[in-house]
């Protein structure tokens, strides 16, 4: 009796190991649309810079330059009508950074605090912000442009 006890107790410590480790690794995709007015802003490509850190780790110095586990996921200048795609795992914060002339952008395109459990993070960037849905239907401004 204690074997079979002993066993099963093993089998639900394993179970939930595997459980944790696919949950970490699930990914979850980004997606950015440059939806500014096309005439206005032919002309004009936005830079987005996107980073990820694993939420697990601490800064002890606070500059990004001393941040081996900040990992630089895509930097490119995206044109009016472009769609910026990338994934991002459960663990993870996106970081954004966009500049469009003389504005400035920055903001988290994934948080696992609010964004966990959705497969898809949809982000459409106006002229007066960034907007974000995870059906791509309902958007919901989440932060503005500011200016140098």
């Amino acid at each position: 009796m204690a074997n079979h006890s002993l066993l099963f107790s093993l089998a639900v410590v394993i179970y939930f190991l595997c459980a944790t480790l696919h949950a970490e690794s699930c990914i979850t995709s980004f997606e950015m649309k440059n939806d500014l007015p096309r005439g206005k802003y032919a002309d004009v490509p936005m830079d987005v810079a996107i980073t990820s850190v694993d939420i697990g780790i601490t800064s002890q110095t606070n500059k990004v330059i001393d941040h081996p586990w900040l990992k630089v996921i895509d930097h490119r200048l995206l044109k009016v009508g472009e769609t910026l795609k990338c994934g991002v795992t459960q663990k993870a914060i996106l970081y954004v950074g966009a500049i469009l002339g003389n504005k400035i952008a920055s903001f988290h395109g994934f948080d696992p605090s609010r964004d966990a459990g959705h497969e898809t993070v949809f982000w459409l960037v106006k002229e007066d912000g960034f907007y974000f849905s995870y059906d791509n239907a309902s958007w919901k401004k989440d932060s503005t442009w500011e200016t140098e």
